[in-house]
């Protein structure tokens, strides 16, 4: 078995290992590994001899049930009497015995079990019968037997390969690989993976109190594999590479069409088009670029030490830090043992680091309060993986950070506790200004007017010392600032301001942002009331009045053939309800002289009113059309209006 030498644990939950050893001669190598880790490692494994010889091949337990697995294997063994139960199973397989000082070769035959009595009890003897030479038959009492040699080849790898089956069994979700190396004499080999393994964590401890503040880092990992490290090289890698899982331990069987022989003239081989070769692959050159080396070590304050000077003392690091690609790692220089089944707190960074308290206030976080932080750039010169930091000052405990990823050189707000000694109340107004823009476009009229939205923030500094106070103000969007104090930074949702909270008295901020607030209207619907009342509130002005004349024309034109059309089919409405009255009167008339002459005059009055309907009917077909010709031009008066004042 080779030992583990090395090991790289990704951010992205797999890790690296990489084994080391030597081999004789046809030696075999056997791996175990969970039955989760199959897919990975089959995707990933990598074996090198380093010394002229090679790996022939490499065999691995299939999924089958142990069950499925002893299907085609012809014999067992039972749980008692192993022997007498196998050789009963081995009838016609060739054997040599040695029984005493001699050795004989034959066919096995059977068992047979001869019954003696001694003194009052009857005992049992097993004898195994050979037939030997195909001529004679010789039994051999089994305690008498010093070895049974199994001659056929067949048989020894049946055998074999039941007790394999059988002890792999004995291990839940273990399952075995084998590595078959052919070469010459002692070679040294190594064999490297990707399974999958928890993802490495960090901690940190910041540290005030010094001339600088102190910076250290711990890197949390987790052994879970079935074995020991022992002193192994550790990297631990942050990144997000691309990483899957791919089902290649699983048998996977294609369904094939049957086909029925047919009665038929054989028939040429098709033939196959030639196919182009693809192109060869190039070559990818992974550039490594080395983090530039951390600052030098802080001189030694004066006695007693520092708790940052006794930290640096209780922890060396021996890390190195690369960038590659988009990837960077902490190399831990030292070996690292862990056991199976447990975890350790490496150290990656003891690092002085440029600090400020500062104070942060985010409405968001907390309403009443700012938060005590720390002004942190990376000035480690290595790039800071994110995790959880406890802040500490002296021997006292300050409160708790979460750090995100910092690169060299990048500089962080990081909050861990709350600032009791200052308060802060927040006031908000708004107001809406007259129009500053009318426009024409597209059909509609636009109305422009600057929304001003003020919030204003009261802090009162009740500590013994100035803060020095970052502001975070959740901004409108789309709103622009005025007459504000320029932000330092401004972040996906805040502005951030920075200020100096003097001590004792209460310090007014104001934050003053302007927007636009819109409203539109379509220039269809416009009535010479409601533009009326736009002149006399001034928020339509002359330009922009006259520009509208034509379109106001139209549909006052429009308004009035509506009238027009609505009053026609009103009368068309009561002529026809007026025709139903006649229509079901004539239906009541008899015969009579008076009815004959009330039926006439109905008659009549039906004839006047169709003349009149057809009349009104024709009139109202032509305003239609007049409508529609109506429309269409105002459509297109509409269309082509533009006009843009601001003012």
């Amino acid at each position: 078995m080779l030992r583990i030498a090395k090991v790289v644990l990704f951010k992205h939950g797999v890790g690296y290992f990489e084994r080391e050893g030597t081999v004789h001669g046809d030696e075999t190598l056997e791996f175990h590994f969970k039955a989760s880790e199959m897919n990975d490692v089959l995707k990933s494994l990598t074996v090198l001899d380093m010394a002229g010889g090679h790996v022939a091949s490499i065999s691995y337990e299939s999924t089958l049930p142990t069950e499925k697995r002893l299907e085609d294997i012809a014999f067992r063994l039972p749980d008692g009497g192993s022997l007498s139960g196998l050789l009963e199973q081995l009838k016609g397989a060739r054997v040599e015995v040695s029984v005493g000082s001699q050795s004989v070769v034959g066919v096995v035959a059977g068992l047979e079990t001869e019954w003696r009595r001694v003194d009052r009890e009857t005992l049992s003897e097993k004898r195994l019968v050979l037939l030997c030479e195909g001529s004679s038959v010789q039994a051999f009492a089994l305690q008498e037997l010093k070895q049974v040699k199994l001659l056929d080849e067949s048989v020894q790898r049946d055998l074999q390969h039941l007790l394999d089956v059988l002890i792999g069994s004995k291990k839940k979700d273990v399952k075995r690989l084998t590595v078959f190396s052919r070469g010459q004499g002692e070679r040294a080999i190594s064999a490297s993976y990707v399974v999958e393994t928890p993802v490495w964590k960090t901690s940190y401890r910041l540290i005030l109190g010094g001339e600088k503040p102190l910076l250290q880092g711990w890197a949390l990992v987790d052994n879970t594999q079935d074995e020991d490290w022992g002193d192994v090289q550790l990297t631990l890698v942050a990144g997000l590479p691309v990483s899957f899982v791919h089902d290649l331990y699983s048998p996977r069987y294609q369904r094939r069409p049957t086909v029925a022989v047919a009665d038929q003239e054989a028939y040429a081989p098709p033939v196959v088009e030639e196919g182009f070769a693809a192109a060869e692959e190039a070559d990818v050159m992974t550039m490594v670029r080395s983090a530039p080396p951390p600052p030098a070590a802080m001189p030694k304050p004066k006695a007693p030490p520092s708790r940052a000077a006794m930290a640096l003392q209780s922890a060396p690091v021996r890390a190195k830090t690369s960038q590659v690609g988009d990837l960077f790692e902490y190399r831990i220089e030292r070996p690292v043992s862990v056991k199976r089944g447990e975890s350790a707190l490496v150290p990656i960074l003891a690092s002085a680091f440029e600090g400020k308290r500062v104070a942060l206030y985010n409405r968001d976080t907390r309403e009443e309060n700012p938060m005590s932080a720390l002004l942190l750039r990376n000035t480690t010169g290595l790039t800071l993986e994110g995790g959880p930091a406890t802040v500490l000052e002296n021997d006292s405990y300050l409160g708790e950070a979460m750090l995100e990823l910092l690169r060299p050189g990048d500089e962080r707000i990081v909050p861990f506790s709350v600032e009791l000694g200052c308060s802060v109340l927040i006031d908000h107004k708004s107001s809406l200004g007259a129009v500053h823009r009318t426009r024409i476009a597209s059909g509609m009229l636009h109305f422009h007017k600057y929304r001003e939205a003020r919030t204003i923030y009261h802090l009162h500094n009740k500590t013994e010392q100035p803060l020095d106070l970052f502001l975070d103000h959740r901004f409108h969007r789309g709103y622009e600032l005025v007459n504000t104090l320029t932000p330092v930074a401004t972040t996906e949702n805040y502005l951030r301001f920075r200020m100096e909270v003097p001590v004792g008295r209460e310090q007014v901020f104001t934050v003053i942002e302007r927007g636009d607030d819109h409203e539109m209207i379509g220039l269809a619907n416009l009535s010479r009331e409601q533009v009326g009342v736009w002149l006399q509130s001034q928020t339509l002005g002359a330009a922009a009045h006259a520009a509208l004349a034509d379109v106001l024309g139209l549909n006052d034109v429009l308004r009035e053939l509506n009238g027009v059309i609505s009053q026609h089919e009103q009368e068309l409405k009561r002529i026809g309800e007026s025709q139903e009255r006649v229509r079901k009167n004539l239906s009541a008339l008899g015969d009579s002289k008076d009815e004959r002459s009330l039926r006439e005059r109905y008659v009549a009055d039906l004839g006047a009113e169709e003349d009149a309907l057809r009349d009104l009917m024709r009139v109202i077909q032509q305003s239609q059309r007049e409508r529609e010709r109506l429309r269409v031009d105002l459509a297109k008066k509409v269309r082509d209006l533009s006009f843009d004042s601001a003012g």
